[in-house]
């Protein structure tokens, strides 16, 4: 038997997920993934839909504690053979309390892209786009602590430490109490299509950028453009991370192929784009925070 409409449903999946046996009665969260093609003018568009739990522990404030949150994402993909790339939109919501199956939701987000992860080392959720063509790899980084979206970074896919992207560093404070103080983040990259945008520069933690600054004068449009960021501490260069011990006085290298060095001294915590190193035709201006 062969269904028929604008519409054709191919499965509909209700999976449950148990949430933690430690209560005599425990709630039950259900999500549901279903797949189904969209007959158009322009022939048939590939729908798939793809929710799933997650049960992700960050470390509290006071260093010792473990907050847990109950995760729910939805993933939700669209592609047409006729046309490159595949559209998607990615929804996440978290619950503070991961015992109780209809408590009020601590935050939500919703933003384009096709897939998502949890990383916790981080405290921050990642969600990436899959690109078309030559286009950079786009992830986009929100705070698991608030549901804030914080970094923008085009990175490739080889993964840095903790789960993130290279376009994406960590500067780790005075180790103490049994965690880092104050972790800082440095990231590069465009918001939306690379050819349209500007690429920024951004600094903060891991619930507000404290700084972002727009760089001109580099053409960039696709993963050739993508820049290697590294930071520098007394000479001593870093490709990844970087473990400071009081303020937070370093050095950021942005290097492009073929192109001098650009870089940007970090004082006392705040970026001194007046202080950094361009190249000839090249500008370094703060961006509005959002």
């Amino acid at each position: 038997m062969h269904p028929s409409g604008s519409t054709l449903a191919l499965f509909v999946a209700l999976t449950p997920i148990a949430i933690f046996a430690q209560q005599a009665a425990t709630d039950t969260s259900h999500a549901e993934s279903k797949a189904w093609i969209k007959n158009t003018k322009n022939g048939p568009v590939f729908v798939t839909e793809n929710s799933s739990f997650d049960f992700v522990g960050l470390l509290g404030d006071d260093g010792r504690s473990r907050i847990w949150l109950r995760v729910l994402q939805t993933d939700h993909n669209e592609w047409n053979e006729g046309h490159e790339g595949i559209r998607g939109e990615v929804t996440v919501t978290a619950w503070a309390d991961p015992y109780a199956a209809h408590s009020t939701a601590r935050w939500t987000f919703q933003t384009s892209g096709n897939e998502g992860s949890a990383l916790p080392d981080l405290n921050m959720f990642q969600v990436s786009t899959w690109p078309c063509c030559s286009a950079p790899f786009e992830h986009i980084y929100f705070s698991l602590r608030n549901g804030s979206r914080l970094y923008t970074t085009n990175g490739t896919p080889a993964q840095g430490r903790s789960g993130q992207d290279a376009g994406l560093i960590t500067i780790n404070g005075k180790y103490d109490g049994g965690r880092y103080a104050q972790t800082r983040y440095v990231a590069f990259g465009s918001m939306g299509h690379a050819a349209d945008n500007a690429p920024t520069l951004q600094y903060g933690t891991d619930q507000l950028i404290k700084q972002r600054f727009t760089l001109r004068g580099h053409e960039y449009g696709d993963n050739f453009d993508v820049p290697t960021i590294s930071v520098t501490d007394d000479a001593k260069k870093f490709a990844s991370d970087l473990q400071v011990n009081g303020e937070f006085n370093f050095t950021i290298v942005v290097k492009f192929a073929e192109a001098p060095e650009i870089r940007i001294p970090v004082e006392n915590d705040v970026v001194r784009a007046d202080k950094a190193t361009l190249p000839p035709g090249y500008s370094l201006t703060a961006a509005k925070i959002d």
